[in-house]
């Protein structure tokens, strides 16, 4: 205990004090540091705080506050949906103008044609002008016969299926009126019961285009009765059941046939 108070060593004892008051400061400053760190919301934190702050790039008043609860965010976006009156309406106009406009384009390009008599028929073609397409060539289509079906029930009329196929690289012109296509119904004994060429109804001249690697379809229904003797509006008698063989002819192209039978039951 002497030594505490009477400092023992080569020097005065005033500077042995001097040295424990600086070194009892010492311990009080850091002590302070200590406390005044592990305090809550201590020197540390605040100075995050300010600095994140300061990184920010500017006071939180500076930024544009949220809407308000009557306030919707769509009021408060720049550039709003603020449409003018009848905007909608005038897009609706133009969409049903449109689609008003594709449908009689549609009504236009339909190249379908219909015919009337003891065998109706309905032709189909590529929508091209048939006026100014060449004529088609032997060579270059394939014309083909068939029927919806192998067997018809009592009262169900066959459907025949006339079809020109184009192998040429260019369109060409093919007529199904009367007057170029001939279609005739016989017997299992090719005794003729039915021609389009008697009595014929509908027009003498259908031209059709068949654009280059197309194809069309004329159909035509056979009534299941023979060719009347007159073309006053006289019926033919009606088919019996049994085979019969349709046959469709074109100028200058081969003969083309397909089979079926009719039932009375």
């Amino acid at each position: 205990m002497g030594s505490l108070r009477t400092p023992v060593g080569p020097l005065p004892s005033s500077i042995y004090w001097r040295r424990r008051g600086v070194l009892l400061l010492l311990i009080a400053v850091v002590a302070l540091l200590i406390i005044w760190a592990l305090r809550p919301g201590g020197g540390g934190d605040e100075e995050e705080t300010a600095g994140g702050d300061d990184g920010r790039g500017g006071p939180a008043e500076s930024i544009t506050p949220g809407p308000t609860p009557s306030e919707s965010l769509i009021d408060e976006r720049p550039g709003g949906r603020d449409d003018p009156p009848g905007g909608d309406e005038d897009g609706e106009g133009d969409g049903e103008a449109g689609s008003e406009g594709g449908e009689d384009d549609d009504a236009d390009d339909d190249p379908s044609g219909d015919g009337d008599g003891d065998g109706s028929a309905d032709g189909g073609g590529s929508g091209l002008d048939p006026a100014g397409v060449p004529a088609c060539v032997t060579a270059a289509v394939t014309v083909t016969l068939s029927s919806a079906s192998n067997e018809y029930a009592a009262g169900e009329e066959p459907e025949l299926r006339l079809t020109a196929e184009n192998g040429s690289g260019s369109a060409c012109r093919l007529d199904f009126g009367h007057d170029e296509l001939t279609v005739l119904v016989t017997d299992e004994d090719d005794n003729e019961v039915w021609s389009s060429a008697e009595c014929p109804e509908g027009p003498g001249s259908d031209p059709v285009a068949v654009a280059a690697g197309d194809s069309v379809t004329h159909t035509l229904t056979w009534d299941r009765r023979h060719s009347p003797e007159d073309c006053e509006g006289s019926q033919g008698r009606a088919a019996a059941a049994g085979t019969y063989v349709a046959k469709a002819q074109l100028p200058d192209h081969p003969v083309a046939q397909i089979s079926f039978v009719l039932d009375n039951d």
